[in-house]
């Protein structure tokens, strides 16, 4: 048996193989960690709404088996969100629900920490065509106890599998380019398709990869074979994107095209653009790795250079295409953490050959080094996440819900847009006033704000109360605030106060 300190490209050892499992495990593992705690951790407002709609599709499901349809239409009801992606996770977290008889939220998290380990089982793949075994355990290292990684890649939302599929995808096209065969090609524009359908935004990730590939092995003599899958595998791999969100859903395409990317286009002529973009990026992964990655970019061989080099260009054709996201939004660059993985292979197989001539203990002290680095990475996002408890949240929002009269119509100034109330207390808001940071980011979009009065009178009309949850948003506001306070309060409970709008409409009269 190969011994597990022996340099080179050589076949997979039992040895090596165990030790990738059990560092794929250990990185499922601290994923799961703290499994039950609500999914507030994180950019809540997506994990909510995403089971939310998990939610609606386990009702959907359950339906046979239930003595009365008024929870099902509620929660299909309270499901009536926006359309970003196609509800792919949601489907299947609604499925394992079935399974277990139950609703839990915490299925998607599973799920997320499942194919993320999958993802790094696929940059073990790819990476030991390149590199000795050292190198991508490493880079393995990096992927899976980064503690922004640890994190996010848990979060239930598209993120977590797009990124995984991403790097199936770039297995599959590296595999491509070392033999353009139909079957290679079949699998590499699955693949892709897949990727793109679960997240469009994937496409720049895939499709700059793409060309790379085809720069990189492009001959003469087999230049026209290349070519033909080439540009065939980039339209099998945009057909199934193509017919969900501009055949069967063009109407929201189109709005979130018309708002973050025409309206907010402009912010990439500022320097502030970019000095909160590499600041966000600095806070994630810091400055060093994404560099250290980049050196590993220009020491790649032909073939891998023209896949990775597209990937990046694609992660900054991304950035720029939706600037405001990728400088505040940090799950936007999620898809940063394989990039970086892979790209260090290169760099850390000419550093690890060049440890070859120092004495074994110096080389030990190294590898210590490395495994204590990890071994922190993992014990800072478990201190994190251990720190943050979100588990009187429910219980706070059930009674926020019921203290708001039912059948009524009210307005909410609330946290992650009232999905909070709609997923633990199973009352929606009629309308959602606006935060600061709504209040900016529609001044970046060069939105003209009508006058305070008409405003509010439009947003209360026919309501009946106004639900006020974030104190400080009401501080920040202060033409709202005197206006509510002039209101009778309803209800104020702890860390929420409920107006009487009726009152305002009956002096309007």
């Amino acid at each position: 048996m190969q011994k597990f300190w022996v340099w080179g490209k050589k076949g997979t050892s039992t040895a090596e193989l165990f030790l990738v499992l059990v560092i794929c495990v250990l990185g499922f593992a601290v994923r799961i960690y703290d499994l039950t705690d609500p999914p507030l951790d994180f950019h809540a407002s997506r994990q909510l709404r995403s089971a939310i709609i998990a939610r609606s599709f386990f009702y959907e499901a359950a339906a046979s088996e239930m003595p009365d349809t008024e929870t099902l239409d509620k929660a299909v009801k309270l499901a009536s969100l926006e359309v970003y992606e196609p509800p792919i996770m949601e489907r299947i977290m609604s499925w394992m629900d079935m399974i277990l008889g139950q609703e839990y939220f915490w299925v998607g998290r599973i799920f997320s920490a499942f194919f993320w380990t999958l993802g790094g089982f696929f940059i073990f793949l790819m990476g030991r065509k390149i590199a000795s075994w050292f190198a991508v355990i490493c880079s393995l290292l990096v992927y899976f106890f980064l503690p922004f990684s640890v994190i996010a890649s848990r979060s239930i939302q598209p993120d977590p599998w797009m990124c995984s599929w991403v790097v199936i995808t770039a297995f599959a096209l590296y595999r491509w380019m070392e033999k353009p065969t139909w079957s290679q090609f079949l699998f590499a524009a699955l693949a892709g398709g897949f990727t793109i359908l679960i997240k469009i935004f994937a496409a720049f990730f895939v499709g700059f990869m793409l060309v790379g590939c085809l720069i990189a092995v492009f001959q003469r003599k087999n230049g026209l074979l290349v070519m033909f899958q080439g540009i065939s595998m980039g339209v099998l791999m945009l057909i199934p994107s193509i017919l969900y969100y501009f055949v069967f859903n063009p109407s929201r395409s189109g709005d979130f095209f018309s708002f973050w990317v025409i309206s907010l286009s402009g912010l990439v002529l500022t320097s502030k653009f970019y000095s909160s973009w590499i600041a966000l990026i600095k806070g994630l992964t810091g400055l060093i790795l994404p560099l250290l990655a980049v050196w590993g970019v220009l020491l790649s061989d032909r073939k891998l250079f023209g896949l990775l080099i597209g990937w990046w260009m694609g992660y900054l054709a991304y950035g720029l295409v939706v600037p405001y996201q990728i400088s505040t939004h940090e799950y936007y660059s999620l898809i940063l953490v394989p990039l970086i993985s892979v790209s260090l292979i290169p760099l850390l197989e000419v550093l690890f050959r060049k440890m070859e001539a120092l004495h074994f203990l110096r080389r030990f002290g190294i590898y210590c080094i490395i495994l204590l680095l990890s071994g922190y990475g993992a014990f800072v996002s478990c201190g994190s996440l251990r720190a943050a408890s979100y588990a009187l949240e429910p219980a706070s929002w059930r009674k926020v819900a019921q203290a708001i009269p039912e059948n009524s119509s009210f307005i909410a100034l609330t946290s992650d847009y009232g999905l909070r109330l709609i997923f633990y207390g199973w009352r929606a808001p009629d309308a959602s006033w606006p935060d600061s940071k709504d209040n900016a980011l529609f001044d970046l979009a060069g939105r003209e704000r009508s006058d305070f009065s008409s405003y509010f009178q439009a947003q209360t009309k026919d309501k009946d109360f106004f639900l006020v949850t974030v104190a400080n948003e009401l501080d920040a506001q202060p033409e709202l605030k005197n206006r509510l306070s002039a209101l009778p309060v309803y209800f104020e409970g702890n860390g929420f106060i409920i107006y009487d709008l009726r009152k305002s409409s009956a002096d309007d009269n």
